[in-house]
C-alpha cells in the first residue's frame, strides 16, 4: 500500500524548519571564524600536506553543543609533555553556510575535515576532526544542519595570514629572528655542555676568566644546542666573531667557553609551550628536576631511591 501524500509532502514545513534553525542558531550561538585550510603539495596516499596555509576567514555563527565544559582528555603530560585535548562540538545552518562561505569561495561546498574554527571565548583554535551531516536526522523531509566535532589545533609551522589580527597573531607570536653560532669543536674552558634555554654572553675581545657576565657587551638565549652548530634568539648587543682566540661565548649557568667563528641570521619559527606561552620545551626541564631529585645509577636499577 502506498504512503499517503498529503501527509510525506510538506515542502512549506521545510522552509519553516530551516528559518527557524537559522534564527535559534542566530539567537543562541556565537560569532566564530572558519578558516579554510589551503594545500599546498598535498600528499594523496596519506592524506596530509605539510605545507599547507590558511590564507582566508570567514565570520559565521554557530551554536555551540558543550553546555558545561570542553570534552576530551583535558590537559595529560606524557612523554612529550603537557599535551592539552580539548574538544568542542558546534552546530551551524547548511543555508548559513552556502551564504557566508560557499558563496565566496566556490571550491568549499560543506565544512572540511582539517579546516579550523576559531574559538572566541579562550582565542584558541580548534581543527575540525569531524562533520556530520545527518543530525537531527531528516527532520521534515531535509538535513538542516552540519555538527563539527573539533579538536584544540596543534600548530605545525603553517602560513597563517587571514586577515584577523588575533588569528595571525598565532604564526607571528612564534617568528623568531634567530642567529646561528658556528663555535669551536671543543669547549675553551669547561666540561659541561651549553644547555637549551641557558643564557650565553660575549665580552668583546675578551676569552678566558677574565670574561664575566657583568662586563658582557652581548647575550643571547639559546634555542638549540647541536655541538659547534647553536642557534640563539634575544640577541642583546651585537656578537662579534673571528679566528680561534680571539673571540668567544660563555654559558652564564654552565661556565663552559666556545669560541665563536661565525654567525648568520635567519626567521624562523618555534614551537610554544602551552602553559607557560614561551618558546620552550617542558620536558627539559622535568628531566633536570628528575637528575636531582632519583638515583639512576646501577646501585638503583629501579630508580626508587631518592638522593
Amino acid at each position: 500500500m502506498a504512503t499517503n501524500p498529503y501527509f510525506r509532502e510538506y515542502f512549506g514545513e521545510q522552509d519553516l524548519l530551516d528559518d527557524l534553525v537559522v534564527e535559534t542558531i542566530k539567537a543562541m550561538g556565537r560569532d566564530m571564524i572558519y578558516i579554510p585550510r589551503e594545500y599546498l603539495n598535498r600528499d594523496i596516499i596519506f592524506g596530509e600536506d605539510t605545507i599547507s596555509q590558511f590564507k582566508n576567514g570567514y565570520i559565521i555563527e554557530m551554536y555551540i553543543q558543550n553546555v558545561t565544559a570542553f570534552g576530551g582528555q583535558m590537559n595529560i603530560i606524557n612523554k612529550f609533555g603537557i599535551n592539552i585535548t580539548d574538544r568542542v562540538t558546534l552546530q551551524l545552518s547548511k543555508t548559513r553556510f552556502d551564504q557566508e562561505i560557499v558563496t565566496k569561495n566556490s571550491s568549499i561546498t560543506t565544512p572540511r575535515e582539517g579546516d579550523l574554527i576559531y574559538f572566541p571565548f579562550n582565542k584558541s583554535l580548534f581543527e575540525i576532526n569531524y562533520v556530520e551531516d545527518k543530525i537531527p536526522f531528516f527532520q521534515f523531509g531535509v538535513l538542516n544542519t552540519y555538527t563539527l566535532t573539533c579538536e584544540l589545533f596543534t600548530y605545525s609551522f603553517e602560513t597563517i595570514d587571514t586577515g584577523f589580527t588575533e588569528i595571525d597573531a598565532v604564526e607571528e607570536d612564534r617568528k623568531h629572528n634567530m642567529y646561528k653560532f658556528t663555535l669551536s669543536s671543543g669547549p675553551v674552558i669547561g666540561t659541561a655542555v651549553l644547555k637549551r634555554g641557558e643564557t650565553v654572553f660575549q665580552v668583546s675581545g675578551v676569552t678566558g676568566a677574565t670574561a664575566t657576565y657583568a662586563n658582557a657587551t652581548a647575550e643571547a638565549i639559546i634555542v638549540e644546542y647541536t655541538g659547534n652548530a647553536t642557534y640563539v634568539k634575544g640577541v642583546s648587543g651585537t656578537f662579534v666573531f673571528g679566528n680561534i682566540g680571539t673571540q668567544s661565548i660563555k654559558g652564564v649557568t654552565s661556565g663552559v667557553e666556545y669560541y665563536i667563528l661565525g654567525a648568520t641570521s635567519t626567521n624562523v619559527n618555534l614551537s610554544i609551550d602551552p602553559l607557560s606561552g614561551y618558546a620552550e620545551i617542558e620536558n627539559d626541564t622535568y628531566a633536570e628536576k628528575a637528575d636531582t631529585e632519583i638515583n639512576f645509577t646501577r646501585d638503583n636499577p629501579f630508580s626508587e631511591e631518592c638522593t
